[in-house]
């Protein structure tokens, strides 16, 4: 072993404790509980290698804790922002009666019924042989992505 080694295995207490404290300022806010999850799950595996190790125990000790109330207190925001354990009695903002859907839909088919067969008829004539679209490469009839005219194509 080298003359460093000593002090480079004393630097993981205090790695895992600088962890352990960003995961805990994390911990708090629905954006940051994410990162305060990652980060206290890290910090907790660098502090339980760091204890089992010859380092400084308290460092270690003080980071296994923290990082650990962290990392809870992260998925505890996370779960609480998702709605676990939430009951969202009342009515619904927007209430929807059974079939209403289903029956506009049904009407909005058949009003354009006549207009989708036509243009159906229309494309039918338009394919040829080169290609399922009419052209010879197969692309797109007005060349861009999904049969769209482009600015550069004119009207």
């Amino acid at each position: 072993m080298t003359a460093d080694a000593p002090a480079e295995r004393s630097r993981r207490p205090i790695a895992a404790l600088g962890f352990a404290i960003a995961a805990a300022l994390s911990a708090w806010n629905p954006l940051s509980a994410p990162f305060g999850l990652a980060v206290g799950l890290a910090a907790l595996v660098l502090s339980i290698r760091a204890l089992r190790g010859d380092h400084a125990r308290w460092p270690s000790a003080l980071a296994l804790g923290l990082s650990a109330a962290a990392a809870l207190g992260s998925a505890l925001v996370l779960a609480l922002t998702a709605g676990v354990g939430r009951d969202l009695g009342g009515q619904p903002v927007v209430p929807v009666k059974p079939g209403v859907a289903g029956a506009s839909l049904d009407e909005a088919a058949e009003r354009t019924r006549a207009a989708r067969e036509r243009a159906r008829r229309e494309l039918d004539a338009l394919e040829g042989p080169s290609g399922p679209s009419g052209t010879p490469g197969g692309g797109s009839p007005g060349g861009a992505k999904g049969g769209r005219r482009g600015p550069q194509d004119g009207p």
